[in-house]
């Protein structure tokens, strides 16, 4: 799946799926301390909500992308990153935002020689679709299907 680079992030300006069973934002520090705290809260917030292997693949996403948040825009424990969620009957939509000043993101992901890169492989692997949104800081977001249950 091509990344898509959007000029708004969708669930940062409410304006994302009208008949979402549950919307809601995480507000976070950043720091060392941010990708597990990232963790522990989704996990809380999905785990009624999410079969095991999607749980555990959003999460995996999610730990990643606030990663990124910390290590590329810097986002030490005095900033804050924002994860906000957003579930509908098939579909999961998550956006990781920061201060950050963003990137364009590469047609085709792929690691990079100094060992870097592996968060957007994952990405691209193992959502939907997934785009970076830029203007007021940066949003990395990404949809993941899910299965109707019954």
């Amino acid at each position: 799946m091509t990344a898509r680079h959007d000029g708004a992030g969708f669930l940062m300006h409410r304006s994302w799926c009208e008949d979402a069973a549950l919307a809601h934002e995480i507000a976070l520090p950043g720091g060392r301390h941010a990708p597990t705290t990232a963790r522990a809260r989704l996990g809380e917030l999905l785990a009624e909500r999410l079969d095991e292997l999607a749980l555990f693949d959003v999460t995996v996403l999610v730990s990643e992308l606030v990663t990124n948040a910390v290590r590329h825009a810097n986002a030490g424990e005095q900033d804050t990153i924002v994860v906000h969620v957003a579930l509908a009957a098939d579909v999961l939509r998550i956006e990781v935002c920061d201060r950050g000043p963003g990137f364009t993101p590469p047609a085709v992901p792929g690691a990079r020689s100094d060992g870097g890169g592996n968060g957007l492989v994952l990405l691209s692997r193992m959502s939907t679709s997934w785009g970076v949104a830029t203007g007021d800081g940066t949003c990395v977001w990404f949809e993941r299907e899910l299965a109707r249950a019954g």
